[in-house]
């Protein structure tokens, strides 16, 4: 039942923070839109652009990447706290790092750089692969082909990037239905005109 009225412990505010941050980070994630050979490549010079903006891309989307996989991290830390602090969250809290176990897992192994290295090393083709954005069995993508970000993009190789962002807002949701985190009444109120301005504007 929810804890109205009653002093949330710090670490809910701090979980909320992670929690939400990977929910905005995987957002971002999903609005990404890779491309390969998507211009005029009949030059040199063209080539080389193209190249740059194809790591580029890849890059930013990697970047996302890491900062959702940090958030997902430092929450499994803050939930099994929580699970300390609060006996209602210990079931909940179970769920969610169980969930997420394949994630730990697989951030343990990205931090291994001999074994990256040995696999992929830091070729485009190898992350686009590992991600499921193109098959396994392919050489590479083909010219021209748009490769978009969908909810089957696997987080770390490993984790559908929807299944991960639903177990994150549900957790999220958990948090701010027991704690009432948001004060929903009095966010309404203050987006209302003042009474007093609005009579003497009248």
């Amino acid at each position: 039942m929810p804890s109205a009225g009653l002093a949330a412990p710090a670490v809910v505010y701090l979980l909320a923070d992670h929690l939400d941050s990977a929910l905005a980070a995987g957002e971002d994630l999903l609005k990404s839109n890779l491309s390969w050979n998507a211009g005029d490549a009949r030059l040199a010079d063209g080539l080389n652009e193209q190249r740059r903006e194809e790591r580029a891309a890849i890059e930013a989307a990697r970047g996302l990447e890491m900062v959702l996989l940090a958030r997902v991290l430092k929450s499994r830390e803050c939930a099994q706290d929580l699970a300390k602090a609060d006996s209602y969250f210990k079931l909940v809290s179970r769920l969610y790092t169980s969930g997420t176990e394949i994630i730990a897992d697989a951030a343990s192994e990205l931090a291994d750089e001999q074994a990256q290295a040995f696999d992929v090393g830091d070729g485009m083709t190898g992350y686009l692969r590992s991600r499921g954005l193109i098959d396994e069995d392919a050489a590479a993508p083909l010219d021209a082909t748009a490769l978009p970000v969908t909810e089957q993009y696997r987080v770390a190789g490993r984790m559908a990037l929807g299944p991960l962002l639903d177990l994150v807002a549900m957790f999220l949701d958990t948090l701010e239905t027991h704690y009432e985190l948001y004060d929903q009444p009095q966010r309404r109120g203050a987006d209302k005109p003042d009474a007093a301005a609005t009579n003497a504007a009248i």
